[in-house]
């Protein structure tokens, strides 16, 4: 009783300020997404029926939301660390578009080639962490690139930030996580299409004169004329390299000042990942992750007309399109891939097959804010952060899409449910990347919430129960309950607890550190699974009084979890033993010294 006598006169305390969840998951992450009870499969089933009744031929004259996706190609496919099975969990549909089209498959699925754009990146951001030194990411790309190096130095008597790019100040970690506020990329697309209209003898002033928009008459003798060569923009470009050519463009933002996306920084790491490690690119995403993983229809270059991988590719408009010459900018565009090979890809991130875990659970967090509540941005990670509409509960999403030409897709991961989904998309209509968003969310929208009610169905079934010492004479018991993921505070619920044959029930407030206390896990081995308190607090509505100061400890247990201990051991900690399939078989709150067999 002398301990319960110490923490009482501290509940006032305690009690307003534990009032947040931790950031990670409410529940162990769900390791059946797939059988007949699972509350995942059911959910995508139903996603794929409703597609597939929107987008049939039979409904063409009904104009309902799902029809914007007729004309989109698609494969969606799921993955998990818990499920191998996961990865049959896909999606496919076949536009008229691809089914007629006269070159590569005329029905997707999980083996189709896609180009997948922008994704690349997520590739090459992979590939450097396996290959690089760690202090690599760390030297400034005049480092790396002499061109840079002569261009900084030519400049440094009259150096104009607002003009002049500090490459020196620039690092792989920066422009990695479009932090480097370096000039965007890609070519000049009003000078191309005037050379082109020139070259074409087209007299529209509109097409052929960029005076027509105020701009000054272009200067073909001017150094600047010439730009760098890469994929298709070469027969308008000299022969610059790329570096040289880049050098002196104008920066978007000072380094490390603002995220903006810019192709640029993944054109300069790809070449700096060949520069450093010695090796193509294409030898570098071969060695480090294709064969490695298996990846065995990934590609970094168009399979070419004769390639058997031709007659699985999804070819949407022209075949020039799809078999683009990347050239430098493949690190930020240019690879190919399936959905069974990016269920490969997102099991090995989640697993950490490649990487240590600690540098995974380095990589997979934000790297700065943007000016949206609701996004952050990662190395290369564009991470949402989805609130569960019934809980208030945040879940983060760490994600790399492509948008580009009439190809794009996403890889999505879900680090607190061990899963994550691949989107791949074509068509060659304007309509393409609207729509590709619209099934994107609709996907999102159809997982997130069953991966979390499956992980509460897995919580009850593992967790809850009476758990009680089989130690003789020792009159020790601790029950445990479900908050399922219906209320604003889920996790599990000690219901009852006897120590020492003292029931401690009515002091949970002051032991677990706030009224309605919540255990969630925090560590997971490979045999136990730690679990923490926390009191859950509802955020308060947009427009009302920030009180940004003064909420700060009402909403961020960050700052108080672990601040209580008897003996060396805190009280907000409990250990579960579990068996293989996850189940609980004993508990033991730390502080108290005691094992309780699960009953």
């Amino acid at each position: 009783m002398h301990l319960l006598h110490y923490l009482l006169p501290l509940a006032p305390l305690w009690a307003p300020s534990v009032l947040a969840e931790y950031l990670g998951p409410s529940y162990p992450a769900p390791r059946d997404l797939t059988s007949d009870s699972s509350r995942v499969a059911a959910s995508l089933k139903k996603l794929e029926t409703n597609l597939k009744a929107g987008l049939s031929p039979r409904n063409a004259s009904q104009d309902s939301e799902l029809s914007q996706l007729r004309d989109l190609t698609f494969s969606v496919g799921m993955f998990s660390i818990h499920d191998p099975a996961a990865q049959h969990l896909q999606i496919h549909h076949t536009s008229a578009e691809v089914a007629n089209a006269s070159l590569g498959t005329n029905k997707v699925d999980g083996d189709s080639i896609y180009r997948v754009a922008s994704v690349s990146k997520l590739f090459t951001v992979f590939a450097g962490l396996l290959e690089l030194d760690s202090t690599d990411w760390d030297r400034p790309l005049i480092d790396i690139f002499p061109e840079m190096a002569d261009f900084v130095h030519e400049k440094s008597d009259n150096f104009e930030p607002v003009y002049d790019t500090q490459w020196d100040k620039i690092t792989l970690n920066a422009i990695a996580s479009q932090m480097g506020g370096i000039p965007r990329g890609g070519n000049e697309e009003l000078k191309i299409s005037y050379i082109t209209a020139r070259a074409l003898n087209k007299t529209d002033a509109a097409e052929t004169d960029p005076t027509f928009l105020g701009l000054p008459p272009l200067n073909e003798s001017d150094p600047s004329f010439g730009q760098a060569c890469w994929g298709s923009n070469r027969p308008f470009c000299d022969e610059v390299p790329y570096a040289e050519a880049e050098a002196d463009k104008s920066p978007v933002f000072l380094p490390w000042s603002s995220p903006q996306y810019a192709n640029n920084g993944y054109i300069f790491l790809g070449m700096a990942i060949a520069n450093l490690t010695g090796k193509s690119l294409d030898q570098v995403y071969r060695e480090s992750i294709f064969e490695p993983l298996g990846m065995s229809s990934s590609l970094s270059n168009a399979p070419t007309e004769n390639d058997p991988n031709r007659a699985r590719s999804v070819i949407a408009g022209p075949v020039e399109a799809f078999a683009i010459d990347a050239g430098v900018t493949k690190a930020s565009g240019g690879l190919f891939s399936t959905t069974n090979d990016l269920a490969k890809l997102g099991v090995a991130i989640l697993n950490s097959t490649l990487l240590p875990a600690d540098q995974t659970r380095k990589w997979m967090k934000p790297v700065t804010h943007t000016a949206d509540l609701r996004y952050a941005v990662g190395k290369p990670w564009e991470i949402y952060r989805y609130v569960h509409p019934a809980l208030g509960i945040v879940t983060d999403i760490y994600t790399k899409m492509g948008d580009a030409g009439f190809y794009g897709g996403i890889v999505a991961v879900f680090p607190d449910f061990d899963a994550g989904f691949s989107v791949l998309e074509a068509s060659s209509l304007p309509t393409r990347s609207a729509s590709a968003s619209y099934l994107i969310d609709l996907v999102i929208d159809a997982v997130l919430p069953a991966l979390m009610d499956q992980a509460a169905l897995e919580a009850q079934r593992n967790y809850v129960g009476t758990y009680r010492s089989s130690i003789a004479g020792l009159n020790s018991s601790l029950t445990l309950a479900l908050s399922p993921p219906t209320r604003p505070s889920p996790g599990l619920v000690v219901s009852s607890w006897i120590s020492n044959g003292t029931d401690i029930t009515p002091y949970l407030t002051a032991i677990l550190g706030g009224k309605n206390a919540r255990l969630v896990p925090t560590i997971t081995a490979a045999r136990q699974v730690a679990f923490r308190s926390y009191t859950p607090t509802k955020e308060r509505a947009v427009g009302s009084p920030q009180r940004l100061v003064s909420r700060l400890y009402d909403v961020n247990d960050l700052y108080l979890v672990d601040g209580t201990t008897y003996n060396g051991q805190s009280l907000s900690l409990f250990v579960f033993d579990i068996e293989e399939d996850g189940r609980a078989t004993a508990v033991a709150p730390a502080a108290f010294r005691a094992k309780l067999d699960r009953q």
